[in-house]
């Protein structure tokens, strides 16, 4: 496996900058390989990770692991928390990985140095989990493809709700985060 220097600037670099976030990120990813024994992340593919935020730490963890939105091994659960949670699809293991406290990094601190300062037991709270997930969750093709009768697009993979008996897409039953009509 990479250092952690390595793995640092890796995650800056896709990021665009070194924070508090990323070496986190970057922390809490390599203490799950590593619990999970998962020598070389790289080569994996059996690695599922649940974050609980869409802040920096996120980058961080999908650079170590490679895992990815676009590869549906990278799940954003965004209860805006410092957590996440990885499962080794392999063996079914999974551990949830959270920030215990938020530390201010003294002023004229370097912030890699400052939280490479601080063990892993002081930084962050582990505990086995068991994560519930359907087939229509994993990587690969989909599995299932429906036609909204409302909108008339496609939606996948179950992501459709029922409404009065029929199922519709989530942005028909529950109202879209954008607006189509005249702005």
């Amino acid at each position: 496996m990479k250092t952690f220097q390595q793995h640092l600037q890796e995650a800056a670099s896709y990021h665009g900058h070194i924070c508090a976030g990323q070496i986190i990120g970057v922390r809490m990813a390599r203490m799950a390989l590593k619990l999970l024994k998962i020598d070389e992340p790289a080569d994996f593919r059996d690695l599922i990770v649940y974050v609980e935020c869409d802040r920096c730490l996120t980058d961080a963890i999908g650079i170590v692991t490679g895992c990815k939105l676009g590869r549906r091994n990278l799940k954003c659960m965004d209860y805006g928390k410092s957590a996440a949670t990885f499962l080794n699809l392999q063996t079914g293991e999974s551990i949830r990985i959270y920030r215990k406290m938020r530390t201010q990094i003294p002023d004229g601190v370097d912030s890699a140095e400052f939280f490479a300062a601080i063990p892993d037991e002081e930084l962050f709270s582990t505990a086995h989990v068991k994560v519930h997930y359907r087939p229509e969750d994993l990587p690969g093709k989909p599995l299932y493809a429906m036609t909204c009768p409302k909108c008339g697009e496609e939606v996948i993979d179950g992501r459709q709700v029922t409404q009065n008996g029929v199922a519709v897409c989530k942005s028909c039953a529950n109202g879209a985060y954008y607006n189509t009509e005249d702005c």
